[in-house]
């Protein structure tokens, strides 16, 4: 998480705001999912907001995402470190997560979270066909 973004950024309290009118400031976006930050710790490998985590059983990733669609804590320093080494290191595309830096802060109610920001480039069973 940059700097400039993370001190702009609503700090952690004891419980994350899982609100409709929550201001997501920051989108990371991946083959397995999407992730809508509101709010960040002070050290930056912590943050809060809504999760889209959609791996096909095929794919095998049970041991580093689960499969959800919730609010919660997103642990910023293992999704880098999948970055890291899954994909940079082993060029293994299900790990290619990437911040969308033309992303506006915006209201979590105005964000369509069944619509996947990047979509496996080979045969899926998760999206329906057109």
């Amino acid at each position: 998480m940059p700097d400039f973004l993370a001190e702009k950024m609503a700090k952690i309290k004891a419980e994350g705001n899982e609100s409709s009118d929550a201001i997501i400031e920051c989108h990371l976006y991946g083959i397995a999912g999407d992730w809508y930050i509101s709010e960040i710790s002070e050290d930056k490998e912590t943050a809060f907001g809504f999760q889209v985590v959609n791996a096909e059983p095929a794919w095998e990733m049970e041991e580093w995402l689960t499969n959800c669609k919730k609010w919660g804590p997103i642990n910023i320093k293992r999704l880098q470190e999948l970055v890291n080494t899954k994909f940079l290191v082993e060029k293994d595309i299900r790990f290619l997560i990437s911040r969308d830096i033309h992303w506006k802060p915006v209201q979590f109610s105005s964000i369509d979270i069944n619509k996947h920001s990047l979509y496996y480039p080979g045969p899926s069973t998760r999206y329906p066909s057109s």
